[in-house]
This record gives structure tokens, sequence and C-alpha cells, in this order.
């Protein structure tokens, strides 16, 4: 089956802690990365700080697909508030997380069928056949700075799953990795307001 928008390849210089999450036969789904002109943990902090107010096209996106967020919310709390789950945080380097599927059911005011309240709690359901979202943001030193980067997961073993979600993905790829590069920029603005 062809999948949309992924990248196919590695991109990366050095292995991601999301790596050790990645379930067996894991899709990756788009990864993208931003040299920011700032040191990893000034960029890390930047990303985990930026908020949706500063993103206020997304905050439509996310107002018109019934996400529930909040505008003083931080892009970490929001993935690590149920139906998310932070599955890992390594200081200085990488957040790691996810979320149950189908995602196609989470929004207006209800949530996945099945939501991983732990790290525990998600790998007991990735070993059930749940579908599931996994994700980073991360930084690896650079020449010119940091780069700053994100990847997208998807786990989804049995046909129907994959069925669903490629449907899925086709209407909603385009816009997530919108989402991120717009992302990205904010914590680069963050990071180095006057080198953005």
């Amino acid at each position: 089956m062809i999948w949309p928008y992924s990248r196919g390849t590695r991109t990366r210089t050095a292995p991601a802690h999301l790596d050790a999450w990645l379930p067996p036969g894991a899709l990756e789904l788009e990864r993208h990365t931003l040299t920011v002109p700032a040191d990893p943990a000034t960029t890390l902090t930047a990303i985990d700080e930026v908020r949706w107010r500063d993103l206020p096209l997304v905050r439509v996106l996310f107002t018109l697909r019934g996400l529930p967020h909040e505008a003083q919310g931080s892009i970490r709390q929001f993935f690590s508030t149920p139906p998310f789950v932070e599955l890992e945080a390594v200081p200085g380097r990488e957040v790691v997380f996810a979320v149950l599927g189908p995602f196609w059911r989470w929004g207006r005011g209800s949530v996945p069928p099945r939501v991983a309240r732990t790290p525990a709690e998600l790998r007991q359901a990735l070993a059930d056949g749940a579908m599931a979202a996994l994700g980073s943001y991360g930084v690896e030193a650079a020449a010119s700075g940091t780069v700053l980067w994100t990847e997208t997961w998807v786990h989804a073993p049995r046909p129907a799953q994959r069925a669903a979600f490629l449907a899925y993905w086709l209407v909603v790829g385009p816009f997530s990795a919108w989402i991120r590069r717009l992302m990205l920029r904010a914590a680069r603005r963050r990071a180095a307001p006057s080198g953005a």
C-alpha cells in the first residue's frame, strides 16, 4: 500500500529516543527539520514553550477540526495531556509522545475509544494491536547552531486499520506537515529572535 507524505529515508545523523518506542512495522509519515542559530538546550526549551497563541493559523485549524486546546497552552503541555501521553523526555535532546487511534474519532468533545495515560499503558496497547501515532521533536548540534526536528510515525498493524488510516491521512497529512513546520519556525523565533 502506498503511504503518502512519507520521507522513506532517515536523514538524522544520530539515533532518536523515539526509535525505542516504535513497534515493528511502524511507518514514518513525516520528518521536518530547521536550523536554528542557538545552542541545543536553548532550542529545545524554545519549542517546549511555544504557545498556541503564537500560532493563530494552527488554532484556526484545531478549532475547525474540533481539537481541544488552550491559547496559553504550550506544545509540551499539549503532547503530554490526554489523549496524548508523554513517553520520554530527554533533557537537552528530545521529547517523545504518542496517541492511540482511531484519530478521526477525536474531536468536538470526544476522544479516541482508548487512551493510554502512562508509557506502560501505551506499550500494552501496542502489544494488543492498537493503532497509534508516535512522534517526537528534538535537537542535534550542528556547525551553524542546532538542527531542530520533528518526526511522526503510525502503527496500524491490521489491514482494516491501514486502509482507514490511509483515507484519513490523505486529507489530514498536508495540514499536519504545515502545522509542524509552523511549530519549528515559532521555536526558532523564540530561540533566536534576531536570527529567525
